[in-house]
């Protein structure tokens, strides 16, 4: 007979130890997004108790939280409870069809196009190669992880492109021998199609030609050593200032990119793999947002469009 002693927070543990298959640095997320969301919440419940509605109840609950976030929390809780049931740890098992992901509209800042002038005039004047890679994520769209990833070798400056193909990120430190509470790793992608060929304007390709290195060195770093993130947003922040453009986070250099991309014509489907999203929908709902100059434009041409009718 079973046990039906068993907390939600008992099978977590359970359940990621099972998870050998899991790259360091997804087990250490699966772990925060546990320990931030569930564990006093659902965690602290029965498993074999635990209802449909009380997980709906859940969602409900960080409905503050990303999609994305949302997404991962829900195949922590349906994985887990799968592995409870066919390992014997409780005889409920759930159908968890039709789980509700609510989510709050988010305020995204975008640079205006004054901004965005004033921020390339300061980049171009006394280049050096932090400036460049400034100039690279606003004309590419690359994340912050990506472009202190980017190595000489991944520059193509016959073909005018680069790929991604890495990403430098900080994540929680497990080795007891080291003090430091983090670590720079390098890793693949967040996905698949993350893995892409971006091409480069020709006149970062001029930019860049100044300051090339050593193949296997990086970009920022001028070195085969890591260059932090961290590093790289706090020029960013310090670039900002410089401009007198108020503060926003480094993503904003994304969010720019796409909007543009949308502005001057560039079809969906081309701006989502530069993106490196997996899907036309992705790009849409994360990261184009018209401006105030799009919708205007748009009516004026609904007007001229009535007109000539």
């Amino acid at each position: 007979m079973i046990e039906k002693t068993y907390t939600f927070n008992t099978i977590l543990k359970l359940w990621l130890i099972s998870k050998d298959e899991l790259k360091m640095q997804s087990r250490l997320n699966y772990e925060d997004l546990i320990n931030r969301y569930i564990t006093l919440d659902l965690g602290v419940n029965l498993v074999d108790k635990i209802t449909k509605q009380e997980i709906d109840d859940f969602f409900l609950k960080v409905a503050n939280i990303s999609i994305s976030t949302q997404r991962k929390l829900f195949y922590i809780i349906k994985t887990s409870l799968i592995y409870a049931y066919d390992n014997g740890y409780c005889t409920n098992y759930l159908n968890l069809k039709n789980i509700r992901f609510r989510s709050f509209p988010q305020t995204i800042y975008i640079l205006t196009k004054e901004e965005q002038v004033s921020l390339e005039e300061w980049l171009k004047n006394k280049v050096n190669i932090r400036k460049v890679c400034l100039l690279l994520c606003l004309y590419t769209g690359l994340r912050v992880g990506e472009v202190c990833g980017q190595k000489w070798d991944d520059i193509d400056f016959k073909n005018h492109s680069l790929i991604v193909k890495r990403t430098i990120e900080r994540i929680r430190n497990k080795d007891k021998n080291i003090s430091s509470k983090t670590i720079l790793i390098e890793s693949t992608p967040k996905s698949s199609t993350s893995n892409r060929i971006i091409p480069i304007p020709d006149f970062l390709i001029r930019m860049l030609k100044q300051f090339e290195g050593e193949k296997k060195y990086f970009l920022l770093s001028k070195s085969e050593k890591f260059y932090d993130p961290r590093l790289f947003e706090s020029f960013y922040d310090r670039t900002l200032k410089s401009c007198n453009i108020s503060h926003n986070k480094f993503h904003t250099l994304r969010h720019t990119f796409a909007t543009r991309c949308i502005e001057s014509k560039m079809d969906i489907k081309t701006l989502s793999e530069i993106l490196g999203h997996s899907s036309i929908e992705i790009t849409l709902k994360l990261y184009v947002h018209p401006s105030y100059e799009m919708k205007k434009s748009s009516i004026e041409n609904l007007v001229r469009f009535m007109a000539n009718s």
